[in-house]
């Protein structure tokens, strides 16, 4: 599934609680300003001849700086006032996502038996290849020898289906069969020695690990195996081949180099694969993942109607800087006060 994404809307999640904070602030400013007036007016002290001290150059300094000081600080603390208010009425942004999800499902189904120890690795890359090559389906891994594992079921989070193939890359590629990270990973796919690398098995296990099948999807399997089965299973070839094909899905059929020399074993691998309108490749010809990618590509789809992802989150950044702002310069006009006032006292002493 792809997310597109379709714009966002900005807005407040409590659009009332913004003029209810302005207006608490203006009450609490002229509250202030009248409480000040009132104070100053009962404890003023009357002194003759203030006009004088009025004219004196000093006394018009300090004034001014006294003003350009309370200036600073008035808009510091409404531009900290504003940032709490933002913050307090919650920025948030609405976006909204659509949903493109594609109807086809890709099942990668790898024989892990011993005698695709030295080729799983490079069976694994091309896997890689062919999931880098797609857009929008699910995609899920299952190996198998004596019995199937689902190692990931079907999903559409390409990060993940990346990671867990490169985890089977490293798994295959540390030394072969009897390396601990091969068993670890391998582990349970074999339960009677005697019964392995079941290529029927193997495909209708992978058949049967598709889900919705009520829905109407388009369906294919990568199936990757030498054939070359040790015991009786439950499934031959062509039986499993048969469910395939009841299932509506695709085979599209890898084999390693060394399938070439059992020529019998190539053709019933390929008659198999091709049966379902699938594909068969040796694995290193040239092309072999960009014709499988292709092959699914082909594949029937249809849109799926599905509503659009809505997602809502917050943005405090503007509400932040303000109040940041408003804090911090609150905190440099009062720091200037002590330093000029440490200045002051200084010069008095000195003079």
């Amino acid at each position: 599934m792809e997310l597109t994404w379709n714009g966002g809307e900005t807005g407040f999640r409590w659009p009332w609680l913004v003029p209810v904070l302005v207006l608490l602030v203006v009450g609490l400013m002229v509250w202030w300003t009248r409480s000040r007036g009132r104070r100053t007016a009962a404890g003023a002290s009357y002194v003759a001849h203030a006009a004088r001290l009025r004219a004196l150059p000093r006394y018009r300094a300090l004034v001014r700086r006294q003003v350009v000081l309370g200036t600073c600080l008035t808009v510091a603390a409404l531009v900290a006032c504003a940032g709490a208010i933002v913050l307090g009425g919650r920025v948030q942004e609405r976006q909204t996502h659509a949903q493109e999800d594609r109807t086809r499902d890709i099942m990668l189904c790898l024989d892990s038996s011993g005698s695709m120890a030295e080729v799983d690795a490079e069976v694994v890359r091309e896997f890689r290849t062919i999931v880098g090559g797609l857009r929008g389906e699910r995609v899920g891994l299952t190996i198998w020898s004596g019995v199937a594992i689902t190692v990931f079921p079907l999903t559409d989070d390409y990060d993940y289906v990346l990671e867990q193939l490169g985890e089977a890359e490293d798994a295959f590629g540390a030394g072969g069969v009897y390396s601990e990270a091969y068993s670890v990973y391998t582990a349970g796919t074999v339960i009677d020695w005697d019964i392995q690398s079941q290529l029927g098995d193997g495909l209708a296990s992978c058949v049967q690990r598709f889900d919705r099948r009520d829905e109407d999807r388009s369906r294919a399997i990568v199936l990757a195996s030498d054939n070359e089965p040790i015991g009786q299973g439950v499934y031959d070839l062509p039986a499993a081949a048969e469910l395939a094909r009841e299932a509506n899905v695709v085979v599209h059929a890898i084999a390693p180099p060394t399938t070439g020399d059992r020529p019998s074993a190539a053709r019933l691998f390929s008659d198999a694969a091709t049966s379902t309108g699938g594909t068969f490749s040796m694995l290193g010809d040239d092309g072999s993942a960009a014709g499988v990618i292709k092959a699914i590509g082909d594949l029937d789809t249809s849109e799926i109607e599905r509503p659009p992802v809505v997602q809502v989150l917050d943005r405090p950044r503007l509400g932040t800087v303000l109040a940041g702002i408003g804090v911090g310069g609150l905190g440099v006009v009062w720091l200037a006060q002590g330093l000029l006032a440490v200045r002051d006292r200084r010069e008095e002493e000195a003079s």
